[in-house]
């Protein structure tokens, strides 16, 4: 797939092919995780199209609409979450929550004073949903460059800051993000079990 530029603005940056890579073995999961792109508005001359607006929501919209697929919404905390189309979306086709998990990436990214707005989304107290948000460190890009750094042992010193003190400990880390998301994913398959037995149930009566 070739990017458009301003001598061929109408090629497309984005592409509903999928990059597949799986793993198989007895203790792997029976687990499809799809990184889907953001949604975005407006088009940028030289590196997005319209058309590539339509296909991103179109394809993001997809996956939402499956009833066995968990939305996790991942937001920097650093943005205002009010302005995230893709909350009021989640809610639109989620309407109960019970497949809807919330993760804030680049803590440290938050403006000083800023601080109780994320404590505000990570407590409940606003922009709640069901299952609750999450707080994750990732590395930066020049942490990424370096190579030097240790993801988790970032997280981790990070997590003794004045930010997250009074964040419990299960909603903050890699480590509370893997466990709440099995919680997640066991829920959601239990209520998705019927939904695969009928089908299979009505196959097999026809015979």
């Amino acid at each position: 797939m070739e990017v458009s530029n301003k001598h061929h603005p109408e090629r497309l940056t984005f592409s509903n092919d999928i990059f597949r890579l799986e793993t198989s073995g007895p203790d792997e999961d029976h687990l499809s995780v799809i990184d889907v792109p953001g949604i975005f508005k407006n088009n940028t001359p030289g590196i997005t199209t319209k058309t590539d607006i339509k296909m991103v929501r179109e394809m993001v919209l997809g996956y939402m609409k499956n009833p066995r697929s968990i939305m996790l919404m991942v937001i920097p905390s650093n943005v205002d979450i009010a302005t995230q189309e893709i909350i009021e979306m989640a809610r639109e086709l989620d309407p109960e929550g019970g497949r809807t998990f919330g993760v804030l990436t680049k803590p440290d990214l938050v403006d000083q004073g800023a601080e109780a707005k994320v404590m505000d989304i990570v407590l409940g107290r606003t922009m709640a949903v069901r299952h609750g948000w999450v707080v994750i460190r990732n590395l930066g890009q020049r942490e990424l460059e370096d190579g030097q750094v240790d993801r988790d042992a970032a997280e981790e010193q990070f997590g003794r800051g004045d930010l997250l003190n009074a964040i419990l400990l299960e909603r903050f880390g890699i480590g509370a993000l893997r466990r709440r998301l099995q919680e997640v994913i066991t829920e959601n398959a239990r209520r998705s079990f019927p939904l695969v037995c009928h089908p299979a149930q009505i196959h097999e009566m026809d015979h």
